[in-house]
């Protein structure tokens, strides 16, 4: 009996984006119902690496074989169903789009229910309410928080019946309780003939992997049974001295950073927020922790004037209320430096990284008209100490998720402001350039930081207090 084909195969395909060699010389089978585990540093090439078994590049003939239905799902969709290009980050927050369905049976914009094009049977309520997702579908896909999008896309997948799923960093952005079960949950669709492809961290290889491939520089370096991967010795990384910003930083005059007041937040009939009370003191630093959903990106989006409904509560920022005090959203962005997920997606795509950086000292999208020479020293600064100045000339959308989160990271210390508000900060970047900035992050004295993370020991050493957002009842507790 002859073997059976490959469901993908690769031979000798480079693949070239904006007049760069992204992957070079891949040569690869995937075979049914193996699962394999992609690793290797960030800007390595891995999502190109699995775009390259979607599909999604042109490729001579003989280079790309492909004999089954595959569904890819990445850090960001962009489909005919939803682009993230139609919409501006804070619109995600406007209290304008209702979660009520219009006459036409839509709402304002696309809901979870319209991404997923979900059509109701037995099998895929059943999916959908393991992924949590069924009491969401009337709600705007863009409400969503960073993990439920996640969750989305991924159930979206599942109900094509794929062949082949090939994840981008599944677990990246998912509560530890749901991160569990999917790992679980990928375990039985292994076992029920599920061929799969996922990008992971080296330490974090699921226990289901059958195989294990490994890229650097844009070349497969090794690929085989996960039994006969060995990880490579890694030596202690050298310590690098974290720069010291030139740009003079902005004047500590207040004594309260935040205040939070008896928060609530709502979506139509929707809580989302309910009861918060929270102050923050200068110099103080915050790790927040809560399951996907329970609210932290919309407690943030208070914080930093994105949201509407900020107007409506207690929220004083500096010592100073919002909506009473005659403070512009400019006033406090400026002594604000800000990442998160949702603004990572929204992000200008044709931007050059150095133009992404230096929007930080503007506080918008786009990049100021004029720049210091202390803003120019320290952007080269930055750059160099996490390994991106190759990339300062390059557009913001050729860059791996990993990358672009890290040039977001320079744009928020850009400035050098009083206050850090860093929301999953570290998603898809490597081991080693998450500890450089956690130690760049402590290098920096007096500055008064919240940081939200689903994973304790990404923390900087020098955050010291915690709140958890509890998603049942919606409150901070100590």
């Amino acid at each position: 009996m002859s073997e059976q084909a490959p469901l993908i195969s690769l031979n000798k395909l480079t693949i070239r984006r904006s007049n760069r060699t992204v992957v070079s010389d891949l040569t690869f089978q995937l075979n049914s119902g193996e699962c394999w585990a992609v690793i290797g540093p960030t800007g390595s090439g891995k999502t190109t690496f699995i775009q390259t078994l979607a599909g999604q590049f042109p490729a001579p003939p003989g280079a790309l074989t492909r004999r089954a239905q595959t569904e890819f799902v990445s850090f960001k969709e962009e489909s005919s169903r939803f682009s993230y290009s139609g919409y501006f980050y804070q619109q995600r927050y406007q209290a304008t789009m209702s979660d009520e369905r219009t006459d036409a049976g839509y709402t304002s914009t696309p809901s979870l229910r319209d991404f997923l094009q979900f059509t109701e049977s037995p099998e895929s309520t059943a999916l959908l309410e393991r992924l949590g997702l069924l009491p969401l579908l009337g709600r705007s896909f863009i409400k969503l928080s960073n993990g439920q999008t996640r969750k989305a896309r991924i159930g979206k997948a599942l109900m094509r019946h794929p062949s082949v799923l090939l994840l981008d960093n599944p677990f990246v952005g998912l509560d530890i309780n749901f991160r569990a079960e999917l790992t679980s949950w990928l375990g039985e669709l292994i076992n029920h003939g599920l061929t799969l492809v996922l990008i992971t961290e080296s330490d974090e290889i699921p226990p289901f992997s059958t195989h294990v491939a490994v890229l650097g520089k844009g070349k497969l370096r090794w690929a085989g049974p996960k039994e006969a991967y060995e990880p490579e010795y890694q030596k202690e990384a050298e310590l690098i001295v974290p720069p010291v910003l030139q740009t003079q930083s902005q004047q500590i005059d207040f004594t309260e950073a935040f205040r939070l007041q008896n928060i609530i937040v709502c979506y139509g009939d929707t809580i989302i927020l309910n009861d918060v009370n929270w102050v923050i003191l200068a110099g103080e630093r915050w790790a927040l922790f809560g399951q996907n959903g329970a609210g932290k990106s919309v407690l943030l989006s208070l914080l930093y004037g994105d949201h509407p409904q900020a107007y409506a509560n207690h929220v004083s920022v500096f010592g100073y209320r919002r909506g009473k005090s005659g403070e512009s959203i400019w006033d406090v962005k400026r002594r604000i430096g800000f990442v998160s997920p949702e603004l990572h997606l929204y992000f200008p795509q044709h931007l050059s990284v150095r133009q992404v950086a230096l929007s930080g000292l503007a506080d918008t999208l786009t990049p100021p008209n004029r720049v210091s020479s202390e803003a120019e020293t320290d952007l080269a600064s930055l750059l160099a100490y996490f390994d991106l100045t190759d990339t300062e000339n390059r557009s913001f959308g050729t860059l791996s998720a990993g990358e672009q989160r890290l040039v977001l990271l320079v744009r928020a210390f850009l400035k050098n402001s009083p206050v850090l508000l860093l929301d999953e900060p570290f998603q898809a970047i490597d081991s080693r350039r998450v500890e450089l900035a956690r130690q760049l992050i402590d290098s920096f004295t007096g500055k008064t930081i919240l940081f939200v993370t689903h994973n304790q020991n990404e923390l900087p050493q020098s955050i010291d207090q915690i709140f958890m957002l509890i998603d049942n009842t919606r409150k901070l507790v100590d």
